[in-house]
């Protein structure tokens, strides 16, 4: 009887990792040979992504008794409709416009029809997909701190604050653009500019995925650390938390919380230009 019991728990115990590995959140992004211009942000043996997706696939992290109870699995794909079809979410990470417009319209249908999808962006020119979306970035900015709410500023792997930019080819987002799009402002840099925006599943359109759009890749590259969590780090992971579990529309703070969210950024942004005009 004894040994009979050993089975069955030995049993449901494979039975229980086999559904957890099946059960992975799929993310794909560009494989090889399609960011040839993408140096180190190649998603693909892209060294700036390596920490990164090394977190993604951390279990202290991510899967059964991670800090996010969902199992990671990080893949290199063609994104065309069929391989489109193999995956949960798509990212693309830095993809110069030159090189991702063959891909723009499998990319943008696949989002429409459920799958979600994850844009780091930067100045013009590698934005082609958000461009194609009516969330293009409008243009550059210098390197200033990023604060924000949830889901990413706020979310399972703590609060981040001071969230850092870096590499010099800063871009930002049009307000407009985000809220004509049913879009929530996610963060804003000392500037009073729009750095990253979140739309939750269904919010952009019936039946899309969620969405993601930040403005600069390096908050979640060079500038991320992630043993131990730095506050990009933590940005970074509350990020794909939010797209892996994600399943309704973004709950926005109340519309005074809000409002004092912005307000603060721009009092962060005034001060600093005081500050710098004492200098």
């Amino acid at each position: 009887m004894k040994n009979l019991l050993k089975r069955i728990v030995a049993t449901t115990l494979v039975l229980l990792c086999y559904i957890s590995s099946s059960q992975a959140y799929i993310i794909g992004g560009p494989e090889a040979g399609l960011q040839n211009l993408n140096g180190s942000y190649a998603w693909d043996g892209g060294s700036n992504l390596t920490g990164f997706r090394s977190a993604l696939g951390n279990p202290a992290y991510f899967g059964v008794g991670g800090i996010v109870n969902e199992a990671i699995t990080t893949v290199n794909i063609t994104p065309n409709a069929a391989n489109l079809a193999t995956v949960d979410g798509f990212i693309a990470p830095w993809w110069s416009i030159s090189e991702s417009s063959s891909y723009h319209n499998d990319v943008i249908n696949f989002f429409l029809g459920g799958g979600d999808l994850w844009l780091m962006q930067d100045s013009s020119g590698r934005d082609g997909i958000g461009a194609a979306l009516g969330i293009p970035t409008v243009g550059q900015t210098s390197i200033t701190p990023v604060n924000g709410i949830a889901p990413l500023f706020n979310g399972p792997f703590g609060i981040a604050t001071n969230v850092q930019q870096g590499g010099g080819e800063e871009g930002f987002l049009s307000t407009a653009d985000v809220l004509n799009a049913n879009g929530t402002i996610i963060g804003k840099n000392t500037e009073n500019q729009v750095i990253a925006a979140a739309w939750g599943a269904g919010q952009w359109a019936a039946g899309a995925g969620s969405l993601i759009v930040v403005a600069d890749i390096d908050m979640f590259t060079t500038r991320a650390r992630f043993n131990p969590l730095n506050d990009n780090g933590i940005f970074a992971l509350n990020a794909f938390a939010f797209l892996a579990t994600s399943d309704q529309p973004i709950d926005v703070p109340n519309a005074q919380t809000y409002l004092l969210f912005l307000f603060g950024i721009g009092v962060l942004g005034l001060s600093r230009r005081k500050n710098f005009l004492k200098k």
